[in-house]
């Protein structure tokens, strides 16, 4: 899908400060989260039963309407509490943070394609991303410090990165998409890796 994020509109002040504000802008963003993926502007002032001149006054552009989507969605997939118990054995972990993984980015799945243009073209949304995959990293060493403590310093680094870098959002996307396995084959073929990667440290 070509997403169109030049589109900009003259930008006129926001007519106020406080609640209504807020409000207003809070309806335009559940409403662009409502639509298809990339909705144009008509659809989501509908949407949040305003103009499409009053999505301008509390939005420059569309690119600063995504980024605002954007963060709200990928503030959601961040604070979901961690599964894992860090008392199970390395099976069920390995299980719980690729169920919770999967759940993330299937949601994910129908608009990577425009997050993908959208950081490419923000620099807010870069960072949006990039503290996705940074969070990913965090919990994933703490599911599985009791493996990742036994190691050197350089192996331990490097194995994290390698879990890291296999659940990731562009990895499930290869699995759903690209090689049009179901969300089953996609988990079971996460946890053949991810067992291959602590076999092999």
């Amino acid at each position: 899908m070509d997403v169109e994020l030049s589109t900009t509109q003259p930008q006129v002040q926001p007519v106020g400060r406080g609640d209504r504000v807020a409000r207003t802008r809070e309806a335009i963003v559940s409403s662009a989260m409502e639509g298809e993926v990339a909705p144009i502007v008509r659809d989501i002032a509908k949407l949040a039963g305003v103009s499409a001149r009053t999505v301008f006054q509390h939005f420059a552009d569309t690119a600063e309407l995504y980024v605002a989507v954007l963060g709200r969605v990928l503030t959601g997939l961040r604070g979901e509490p961690q599964s894992p118990a860090l008392t199970d054995g390395l099976d069920a972990r390995i299980s719980a943070a690729i169920g919770q993984r999967a759940g993330r980015y299937e949601k994910l799945l129908p608009m990577w394609t425009f997050v993908e243009t959208l950081q490419r073209r923000s620099s807010e949304a870069g960072e949006q991303v990039s503290e996705l995959y940074t969070t990913n990293r965090e919990q994933l060493a703490e599911c599985f410090g009791q493996e990742l403590t036994t190691l050197s310093g350089d192996k331990r680094e490097r194995t994290l990165n390698a879990l890291a870098m296999a659940l990731t959002p562009e990895s499930w996307i290869v699995l759903r998409e690209r090689l049009g396995l179901t969300v089953d084959q996609a988990r079971e073929e996460w946890s053949f890796i991810v067992k291959a990667i602590f076999n092999g440290r």
